[in-house]
């Protein structure tokens, strides 16, 4: 036995009235205007990281050099031009303006005023060194030690 649904009743239409639809969307509003702020916190700390981590990895790829073809092989950063490279290579990468860097590095390492290296040694060490980004309240280190050569990014 089947049962049909009751007719609606005139004037009564199904759905939603205007005044329902705007109060919904108002609530979602405030709800996105409260959430969104952590969101785009979230990404500034996720680009500090990855910007670390690119340049471990440059660190990394030097040392995998120098001790691959026995020779001095250095990572060059440009803090006023915001860009660091491998010596010998022509591609260069660039940090994002909105990070500040603070590098310490031996004098030796100093090239000019904004321009710094850290070289790696074919036996593996390293002139040492340590780069500090930061982004608002966020900072991301990564430190070269200079008898191991080992990158480490904390």
């Amino acid at each position: 036995m089947t049962r049909r649904a009751p007719p609606l009743r005139p004037g009564k239409d199904a759905g939603f009235t205007l005044l329902e639809l705007i109060v919904a969307l108002g609530i979602m509003a405030l709800a996105v205007a409260l959430v969104f702020p952590y969101f785009e916190a979230s990404r500034a700390g996720h680009q500090l990281r990855a910007a670390a981590y690119d340049i471990a990895t440059q660190l990394r790829d030097a040392r995998a050099t120098a001790q691959a073809r026995n020779v001095d092989q250095a990572f060059i950063l440009d803090v006023a031009n915001r860009r660091m490279w491998l010596d010998g290579s022509e591609r260069r990468r660039y940090l994002s303006p909105r990070m500040a860097v603070d590098v310490e590095v031996p004098i030796a390492e100093q090239l000019a005023a904004n321009v710094v290296r850290v070289r790696f040694f074919a036996d593996g060490s390293a002139s040492g060194g340590k780069l500090v980004l930061r982004d608002g309240g966020r900072r991301a280190t990564v430190t070269v030690n200079w008898l191991t050569g080992d990158v480490r990014v904390e």
